[in-house]
């Protein structure tokens, strides 16, 4: 990244945990807790203010991704489709077939202000052929519908403030992609690249947007999150000390503590930049930065 910008701030280990992949980490305004994934490890996982260490909430069930769901619980995405999960109940299913489509293999997701739901597919296969993947949505009714396809590693997603553009990560195209979004129908069109990364900045992976319609982006094998402007340009990167670095949300009474989750999975792969250390410290915690910059708060599912 040229001319990069690193501000300090204080990074502190939120849950000391050797998550596999974490991931997904949502924010609850309402009960004033995160929730976040072990990709890897088939689990969800939730700290509230008054909890002293993380605790398991679910388990056995394969999750990538998380957003709340207006009538409570969580919708989390993974391997066999989108489910919701409430506290005390089966996970119920959602959705595993879009037509004659499968709908599996479903990486990051986010929730849109009408309650759909979008998420995309991990396609990529290290070391073999794979078709490239899609991108759903989900209405409120729970139909399906393909919005994009030629996808290889669907990661974070978010909108502009106005909720005017769509941004999505593909992580294997070191790319964050722009569209131009219809609330009403959920359309997305007219894709187009607003930032490039290149191999020595890392993978981007999960995203988010701030109140002020900034993005920022975590950046596995780059060590930190990176804020850009609404025209992609960057602003400014804050260390973290995962090499890791997977996803992250904005939580906090106020708003301006931002949640990053990392990961302790050995991956070596000539996707990793030039001289990489893959011993180096990889991550697997989850991180709290607090600084003053205000969140946009995340949509729930209505589905």
């Amino acid at each position: 990244m040229n001319n990069q910008k690193t501000t300090p701030y204080a990074v502190k280990l939120f849950a000391d945990q050797s998550l596999l992949c974490g991931e997904g980490p949502v924010w609850d305004a309402d009960s004033g807790q995160l929730y976040w994934t072990d990709c890897g490890g088939e689990a969800i996982y939730g700290k509230g203010k008054h909890d002293g260490t993380a605790r398991l909430v679910l388990a056995g069930h394969h999750a990538a991704s998380l957003v709340m769901h207006e009538l409570g619980g969580l919708v989390f995405s993974g391997r066999d489709g989108f489910f919701h999960w409430k506290a005390g109940a089966a996970p119920r299913l959602i959705c595993n077939r879009c037509g004659a489509t499968d709908v599996v293999n479903i990486n990051d997701i986010t929730a849109d202000p009408y309650g759909r739901v979008f998420g995309g597919q991990e396609a990529f296969r290290e070391g073999e052929p794979y078709d490239t993947g899609f991108l759903f949505r989900i209405d409120t009714d729970g139909s399906c519908t393909v919005v994009e396809e030629g996808l290889h590693l669907a990661n974070g997603m978010g909108f502009s403030p106005d909720c005017g553009s769509f941004y999505l990560v593909d992580s294997i195209q070191r790319a964050v992609y722009a569209y131009d979004y219809e609330g009403h129908t959920g359309s997305i069109k007219n894709r187009r690249i607003l930032i490039q990364l290149t191999k020595n900045d890392g993978l981007p992976d999960g995203m988010t947007v701030d109140s002020e319609g900034f993005l920022w982006v975590a950046r596995w094998f780059g060590g930190g999150i990176s804020r850009y402007d609404p025209d992609g340009k960057l602003e400014r990167t804050i260390i973290i000390p995962a090499a890791q670095t997977s996803s992250l949300t904005f939580g906090g009474p106020h708003a301006r503590d931002i949640f990053v989750t990392s990961a302790a999975q050995y991956w070596e792969t000539p996707l990793a930049p030039a001289g990489h250390d893959f011993s180096s410290s990889r991550g697997g915690g989850v991180y709290r930065i607090s600084q003053d910059i205000v969140g946009k708060p995340e949509y729930k599912a209505k589905i």
